[in-house]
């Protein structure tokens, strides 16, 4: 089989780019192009509907995936919404990771179902300026629907893909999200201290983006950027190519 053209492959993801919609709200930047070229409009959609997702014990407990999140909510202003059946959210543990715990509206829900209404009722009333949702069980039809609250009111979605009590062999559903992430803990760099033995660095992921409307896939290890608020997220390591779009909307960062 012949090589790719490289010049045809930059062509066609330039129209794609082109055709693909655009954000209405504005874009949350990661301040890498490695990262915001993935997505058609140069950054993570605002006033949109997200998912965020882990494997094995992280599905369980969800802690990789919502330290992720975090670090996204510290970075929008005003009111942020978080509701999930489970209590177990600690919250004074957010502030190491640039998020104050004192901008949060907790919500505990009975189940899934009613995760997914709660989640509705808040976008559709615009009172927050992101929700977080913990839920399992996520369709295309209630994906749908949230995804159109997004777009109504400009608030951004987040659904925290978990099962507390594992995973269902039937939770394997196609839905309407913008973007579909998959987090997992990354071992941390060593950094040199006084002492005979090295403390451990800021924490770090493996962030694999799997879906992005009219974008591109990619894979990056990233670690928490304690000193640089504007973009705490840095990449310290590319697992997969990723092409470059300019800006093309108003954004945060």
């Amino acid at each position: 089989m012949a090589a790719p053209n490289p010049a045809l492959l930059h062509s066609l993801r330039a129209q794609l780019h082109a055709l693909a919609p655009r954000a209405r709200h504005g874009v949350l930047r990661f301040g890498d192009a490695r990262i915001d070229g993935c997505f058609a409009e140069g950054g993570l959609a605002l006033g949109a509907l997200h998912e965020i997702a882990a494997d094995g014990i992280e599905a369980e407990t969800g802690a990789v995936a919502a330290g992720f999140i975090a670090c996204l909510l510290a970075r929008l202003p005003g009111t942020l919404v978080w509701i999930a059946p489970q209590t177990d959210l600690f919250a004074p543990g957010l502030l190491s990771l640039g998020l104050d715990p004192g901008r949060l509206v907790l919500v505990q829900t009975r189940d899934d179902d009613a995760t997914l209404a709660a989640m509705e009722a808040v976008l559709r009333e615009g009172a927050a300026a992101a929700v977080v949702a913990e839920t399992g069980r996520l369709g295309r039809i209630p994906s749908r629907r949230l995804q159109l609250a997004c777009l109504k009111r400009g608030a951004t979605g987040f659904v925290l893909r978990r099962w507390p009590h594992g995973r269902n062999a039937a939770t394997a559903e196609t839905t309407a999200s913008v973007t579909r992430w998959r987090v997992a803990p990354a071992p941390s760099a060593a950094v040199p201290s006084a002492t005979v033995h090295p403390e451990p660095g800021p924490p770090r992921w493996r962030v694999e983006l799997e879906h992005a409307r009219g974008g591109f896939e990619g894979a990056w290890i990233m670690e928490l950027e304690k000193t640089h608020a504007t973009h705490p997220l840095r990449v310290v390591a590319e697992l997969a190519d990723a092409a470059v779009a300019p800006p093309r909307s108003s954004a945060i960062g």
